[in-house]
C-alpha cells in the first residue's frame, strides 16, 4: 500500500532545520533506507521569502519565521501525526531499518510513553557512555541527546509536556532544553520514561571538547540551575568552574569572567521570569 493511502501512521520523524528551499539533505539522512517509506515533519525556521515545499505524500512541511530549537520542537509536536515521533536534526543519518529497532521496543516495552536509543559518531563509535541494557530514563537523562528522543505523541500532549522555549540553540538561553523537558517528564508519574542500549542513529562527534568552557555554554548552564535550585545555584556554578579549572578548560585569570558571565545569565533569568 502506498503511503499517502494508510490511516493508521506507526511513527513519525520530526525534523528541525532552518532556512531550507529545497529537500535535499533528507536523502543523506535516509541514505541507508528509503526515504519513502517514512512520514517526515518538517520545521524549517526561515524568512518569508526562503520557504520550503514538498510535493511527496509522506513530508509535510511548516514554515516558521519564528527561531529557536524549543519553539521548532513545540511546534512539530503540536502538528505531528504519528503515534510514535521521533525528534531529529537535519545532520543526522539514520542506521538501516532504524524504524523497526524503535517499533519493536516499543511493542515490547509495552508501558513506555518514551523511549531514548543510541547513537554512533561518524568514527562508528558509540557517542556517550551509555548503559549496557533497558533502564528506567531518570538514571541517565542528562547525557541523552534530543535525536535520540522518541516518544508516544498523546502521552506527551495529555500530560502537556513541552520544551521550555527559552533554552535551547537560538533561544535566550542556548543550553538546557533537553534537561528541562526531562525533568518535566519526571514530575508527571504517569508517564514511563525508558533508555534501550539499541543504536538508531549516526551523527558527527562532539564539535569541540571546550564547548563547556564558552561563555554561551555557562550563561545557559547558570540560568538553568538558577530555575532548577533557586538560592543554591551558586553552588553549582562554583562546582562547574572548579571543574573547567581542574581540567584545564579555563585558566585561573579567566574565572572572574566566569563568575560575571554566569551571574549576567542568573540575572536575565530573573528579569525574564520575575521582571527583576
Amino acid at each position: 500500500m502506498n503511503i499517502s493511502e494508510k490511516t493508521k501512521i506507526p511513527l513519525e520523524i520530526l525534523v528541525a532545520t532552518t532556512n531550507r528551499t529545497t529537500l535535499d539533505f533528507l536523502y543523506n539522512m535516509f541514505k541507508n533506507n528509503v526515504l519513502e517509506n517514512y512520514h517526515i515533519l518538517i520545521v524549517n525556521q526561515t524568512k518569508e521569502e526562503k520557504l520550503l515545499h514538498a510535493e511527496t505524500p509522506n513530508i509535510r512541511v511548516i514554515n516558521s519565521v519564528e527561531t529557536g530549537l524549543s519553539k521548532s520542537r513545540n511546534l512539530a509536536l503540536k502538528n505531528a501525526i504519528g503515534d510514535i515521533c521521533l525528534l531529529a536534526d537535519d545532520d543526522v543519518v539514520y542506521l538501516e531499518h532504524f524504524e523497526k529497532t524503535i517499533l519493536e521496543r516499543y511493542n515490547k516495552l509495552s508501558d513506555a510513553d518514551i523511549l531514548t536509543f543510541k547513537t554512533l559518531t561518524s568514527e562508528k563509535k558509540p557517542y556517550s557512555n551509555y548503559p549496557n541494557q533497558i533502564t528506567s530514563l531518570n538514571r541517565f537523562y542528562r547525557k541523552v541527546l534530543s535525536i535520540e528522543i522518541s516518544f508516544k505523541r498523546e502521552s506527551l500532549i495529555n500530560n502537556n509536556v513541552a520544551f521550555n522555549e527559552l533554552f535551547g540553540l537560538g533561544s535566550v538561553f542556548q543550553d538546557g532544553e533537553n534537561r528541562l523537558f526531562f525533568e518535566d517528564v519526571f514530575k508527571k508519574k504517569q508517564i514511563k520514561a525508558y533508555f534501550s542500549p539499541d543504536y538508531i542513529v549516526m551523527h558527527e562527534p562532539s564539535s569541540s571538547s571546550d564547548d563547556v568552557a564558552s561563555d554561551r555554554f555557562i550563561f545557559a548552564r547558570s540560568a538553568l540551575n538558577y530555575k532548577l535550585h533557586g538560592t543554591f545555584v551558586w553552588f553549582y556554578v562554583f562546582r562547574l568552574i572548579a571543574s573547567l579549572v581542574r581540567k584545564g578548560l579555563i585558566n585561573l585569570n579567566e574565572i572572574s569572567s566566569k563568575i560575571k558571565m554566569a551571574n549576567q545569565g542568573i540575572k536575565t533569568y530573573k528579569e525574564l521570569k520575575h521582571g527583576k
